[in-house]
């Protein structure tokens, strides 16, 4: 083994190496600038970007606008068949009331027909005559006296009607064993009721 000068040499056995020297088989230490100390730098930390948060702002007003409307259209709804149901009550009412009474008449049932005409109501008897306050009594005989007539109710129409207000017009189209002719309803809400003030036939 051929001995150079030049070339560090390996401290003997057991001992540690001198300083400035390295040990055998090992690179050298790595120099740092001096700024760091002779410490080798810290990596700089960069504090993730923080996503900037989602403002739910459009959120609560898309919510507000449809609850508004959600509200409005229920308080429509209910305001609607409110009126809906005075109305429809108001125009079926009078005539339910013709339809009933052309029902009694059609059944003969004349105490039951009385029963839909105003207490107040007048009856002609006999063509040019005075109208007379149409009692139970009189009204069933001019009734009895018409089926005798003509014969009795076979069938019965509503033609028509006019609602206005409290006050109605119903048209019925009244088919007898000698034919068919119109008879007008004049109607009268009383209270909760619709009583026939006049009629042109029986």
């Amino acid at each position: 083994m051929s001995y150079d000068p030049n070339q560090p040499q390996q401290p003997p056995y057991g001992q540690p190496p001198q300083w400035g020297q390295q040990p055998y088989g090992q690179p050298p230490p790595t120099q740092y600038p001096p700024q760091y100390g002779g410490v080798p730098p810290v990596p700089g930390y960069v504090q993730p970007q923080q996503q900037p948060k989602r403002s739910l702002r459009w959120l609560w007003i898309t919510l507000g606008i449809v609850g508004g409307i959600l509200v409005l259209g229920c308080a429509g709804c209910v305001i609607l068949s409110v009126v809906g149901v005075n109305l429809f009550g108001q125009v079926v009412a009078p005539v339910t009331t013709s339809t009933q009474y052309y029902q009694a008449i059609k059944d003969q049932d004349y105490g039951k027909a009385y029963s839909y005409l105003d207490p107040n109501i007048k009856l002609a008897i006999g063509s040019g005559s005075v109208p007379v306050p149409a009692t139970q009594q009189l009204y069933t005989q001019s009734a009895q006296g018409i089926d005798q007539e003509k014969g009795p109710v076979t069938s019965f129409t509503i033609k028509s009607f006019n609602v206005n207000g409290s006050d109605a017009t119903v048209v019925v189209s009244v088919t007898r064993g000698s034919g068919t002719y119109e008879v007008t309803l004049q109607l009268k809400q009383e209270g909760s009721d619709w009583k026939i003030t006049s009629f042109s036939n029986i």
